[in-house]
Formats: C-alpha cells, sequence, structure tokens
C-alpha cells in the first residue's frame, strides 16, 4: 500500500499540475467546471481532489496564484468555471451532458433563462403544452373535462412586463461593484416579457371566464389569480357566470419584498378568487393542509404547537427567489408553494387540471409532480421554450407545434358561451348550471366533501354589467 502524500508534496505536485495544464493546448485558455477537474486531478495525482480543488477555488477567490499559475474564476455555486495561466476570451459555456448553474444563461436557448430542468418525480402526471390564442385553444375542449382550473392572466398593470436577463464576469474595469468591493461586466443577453395593457380589460376577460365555467366538471373549481387593480370588477363578472353562491374565498397571497411606496400604503399582496360550479359539493382535501407554526406555541400546549395550526385565508410567502434554482426568467412567475397548496387541497391524484394562461408553466410543475393530468396554453413563444426546458423531464406532449398547425385544427368546435341575459338571477348563476351541477350530486370519492352553505341572501336580478 502506498505511503499518503505530506500536504507540502501535495501541494507541489498539484502547483506541477496546473503549470503543466496552463502551457498544454488541450488545457490552455479553457474553461474547467468543478466535476472536471475532480476527475482529471484525481486521475493525474493518484489521490482524492477535494482539497486541490478547494485550494484551487480559495486562490481563485484571494490572490489569484498557485505558484506561478495564475487561477481565474467566474460564476457561482454550480456554475462556478475555472481556468490557469491566460484567462479565455471566451465565456463559459455548458459542456455536453452537464447543465449551467441557475441563475445563468445559454445562448443556444435565444436568452432564456439557463434554469435547472425538475426531476421527474415518481408517479407523475402528462403534461400537454397548447401553443395559441387561449381563447381559441380552449374552446375546442369537452364541456365538463377538468377538475381544477387555475388562471394567472396579466394584470393590466398598464406596462409592460418583462425581465432582462444578463451575464456577469469578473473584469477590474466592469459596470457594477459585487460583494467585498470586486467589479463586474454586464452583458445583456436576453429579454422577455408580455403586453399587460388593455382598454377593455373585462371585454377581454370574461368570454375566457365564461369558457373556464363550461370546462369545469360539476364538482370543479376555478381560481383566478389578480391584484387590487382588477380584482373587483372580476369578482361582479363571476358572481353573474357562477352565482353569488359559488364563491367560496378570497384568498390573499401577501410577500414583503421590493421597492416602498412614498406616498400611499405599498402594496404587497396579490388576489385569489376560488369559486366552486357547485357550492354544496365540491374537493377540498383538510388532510392535505400544510401547517404553520403557532405565533404563541407556549399558549397553546405541545402537542398543538409541534403540530402546528392550519392557514387562514391570508397566505404568508416569498415571491419566487430571483437567484433561486425555481426561477425560470419568464416575468411575473408565480411560486410554487402557492400553486402546490392549491393542487393538493383542491383536486386528487389522477384529475384533470388546466392553467390557459400558462406562463413559465409553474402552475403545470405543481399539477404533474403531485400526480395531476394537466393541461397548459399560452401564446407567447418565449414562455413555450421555458415549457420545453421545465418539463423535459416529464411526459410532456406539444400537439399544436409538434404537429405544426397553425390553428386549432383536429380539436372538436364548441360555440363560445353567451353572457347571461338581461334579469339573469346571479345568485343561481349561469341558466345551466341546474343541468352542469345538481344539488345533490353524488360524491365521487373521499377526498370530496360535501359541504352544504345556506344562501347568504344576497341575490339580486340584475342585467350583465359586462
Amino acid at each position: 500500500m502506498p505511503k499518503p502524500k505530506d500536504a507540502q508534496t501535495q501541494e507541489h505536485d498539484l502547483e506541477n499540475l496546473l503549470a503543466d495544464i496552463s502551457h498544454e493546448n488541450t488545457g490552455a485558455e479553457r474553461w474547467w467546471s468543478k466535476s472536471e477537474l475532480i476527475e482529471f486531478i484525481g486521475k493525474s495525482l493518484n489521490a482524492p481532489a477535494d482539497s486541490a480543488v478547494a485550494r484551487i477555488r480559495a486562490a481563485a477567490k484571494t490572490n489569484g496564484w498557485i505558484g506561478k499559475v495564475s487561477v481565474h474564476c467566474v460564476g457561482q455555486r454550480r456554475g462556478t468555471r475555472y481556468a490557469f495561466g491566460r484567462k479565455p476570451e471566451n465565456a463559459p459555456v455548458a459542456h455536453e451532458g452537464k447543465r449551467m448553474p441557475a441563475g445563468s444563461t445559454s445562448e443556444e436557448l435565444g436568452g432564456i433563462r439557463d434554469f435547472p430542468v425538475p426531476a421527474n418525480p415518481a408517479e407523475a402526471g402528462s403534461v400537454q403544452v397548447f401553443h395559441g390564442d387561449n381563447l381559441e385553444i380552449i374552446r375546442g375542449f369537452d364541456d365538463q373535462s377538468f377538475d381544477l382550473i387555475y388562471i394567472d392572466p396579466p394584470f393590466n398593470t398598464g406596462r409592460p412586463q418583462s425581465r432582462t436577463r444578463i451575464r456577469t464576469e469578473r473584469d477590474e474595469k466592469g459596470d457594477r461593484v459585487g460583494f467585498q468591493g470586486k467589479r463586474y461586466r454586464t452583458t445583456v443577453v436576453g429579454v422577455s416579457g408580455y403586453a399587460d395593457v388593455f382598454d377593455d380589460y373585462m371585454a377581454f376577460l370574461v368570454p375566457r371566464l365564461h369558457e373556464a365555467y363550461r370546462l369545469l366538471k360539476p364538482t370543479g373549481s376555478l381560481f383566478l389569480h389578480l391584484d387590487y387593480r382588477e380584482v373587483h370588477y372580476a369578482k361582479v363578472a363571476l358572481d353573474q357566470i357562477f352565482g353569488r353562491d359559488s364563491f367560496i374565498n378570497e384568498i390573499i397571497w401577501a410577500y414583503d419584498y421590493g421597492a416602498r411606496a412614498t406616498h400611499r400604503w405599498s402594496p404587497k399582496h396579490d388576489n385569489i378568487l376560488w369559486y366552486a360550479k357547485d357550492p354544496h359539493q365540491y374537493c377540498f382535501n383538510y388532510e392535505e393542509i400544510d401547517r404553520i407554526p403557532y405565533m404563541a406555541p407556549s399558549l397553546v400546549g405541545e402537542e398543538k404547537a409541534a403540530r402546528g395550526k392550519t392557514p387562514t385565508d391570508t397566505w404568508w410567502h416569498t415571491i419566487v427567489s430571483p437567484n433561486g434554482k425555481e426561477k425560470t426568467g419568464y416575468p411575473t412567475q408565480k411560486p410554487l408553494g402557492i400553486l402546490s397548496r392549491i393542487v393538493r387541497i383542491h383536486s386528487k391524484k389522477g384529475d384533470k387540471l388546466l392553467d390557459f394562461f400558462a406562463g413559465s408553466g409553474s402552475f403545470g410543475q405543481a399539477a404533474a409532480s403531485h400526480g395531476r393530468d394537466v393541461t397548459l396554453v399560452d401564446n407567447n413563444p418565449e414562455a413555450i421554450e421555458v415549457m420545453r426546458r421545465r418539463f423535459a423531464n416529464y411526459l410532456c406532449t406539444f400537439p399544436r407545434d409538434d404537429a405544426g398547425l397553425e390553428s386549432s385544427a383536429g380539436l372538436p368546435r364548441t360555440p363560445p358561451t353567451p353572457s347571461l341575459p338581461f334579469g339573469t338571477d346571479t345568485n343561481s348563476g349561469h341558466p345551466e348550471v341546474e343541468k352542469a351541477a345538481p344539488k345533490k350530486a353524488p360524491s365521487r370519492s373521499g377526498s370530496r366533501k360535501a359541504i352544504t352553505r345556506k344562501s347568504t341572501g344576497t341575490g339580486t336580478k340584475q342585467g350583465s354589467l359586462f
């Protein structure tokens, strides 16, 4: 058995190896990933390479030298790349079979953020992604096809929503200053976004809400995600479409991130309206609710404190971290924590779910990873590219794109749902509600809780406002 080398000998061997790398054609002026260094150093020195790589990392972040060899470093975490001797002029690229780090950007993807591809969980559901105008596409779906619909339409902010993706590299003459005063050069590699300006927002939204009602199964639910700008108008419209008794909750997603207003209270929440097609029978899996800590656990006893309490209709949850693994770089991405809660509690495994404002596909990932089959629709090519990458490890199809179709050819055509006639009782909702959702429909499974709610007595006779 060979005698282990002492620390001084190991350092000398590493210096000689790096000197060889910096002069050889195969190693000079190229970027090395950590895994490549570990494999190369381990084979070359016939010894574990972890300590050698740690020394390289420390040298790159301090004086920049190991012996007489200069050490260069770019990137962070899994995306860190190293070079020895003369610094390569080209930027580091992803090696075949390896991922670039979270937060980096691949030019091969046309500037789309090169986020880590999510793994496919066991028993994951299938994903189907349609590219095109969502109203045209969903009108081709069969009646009562979906158990749960979640939509996160544009908020009508009055300005374009966009995200600029950049790449930063160490440069003493760079345009930005980072940690410990080090300077970095910024390169803009792509911009993604969409227009969020509507002259008549409700004329855009209401026909899609009618279709959502038609597509829901009798025990299905709709979750509409908006903010303070349009949510109140949307609730009036949904009261007319579903009936006021079908309104179950307004969920407030509260977060504390970003700049503060100086002339009013800073708006730091979104509104999520929950409507059940049949207010007497819908899916609410109480056992699936994730618990949160008591704020004063000493007042409730050890058992309750350990179990935690159920959330209220106000959900505190951070936004998607700008530098986290979950971030795709697509504008207005919603966190998986919020969407997974909706999926788990308001549907069951094997159910069919729909999001026809899919964006980056966050709801699709939340649904499929919990064993639901999900259909996604979006008309933005950048959103489709993000979803192609996001669902690379899932059972995912792109029917229209893969077939080269420019319209909903092959989909059964369904005439648009008419608006409510003047004088419709908004407490009874859509004229077809009795046909679609009888009040005493049998429960589909044990997870479907039949909930009886008395009429609030607030129904009024009025015409459609939209």
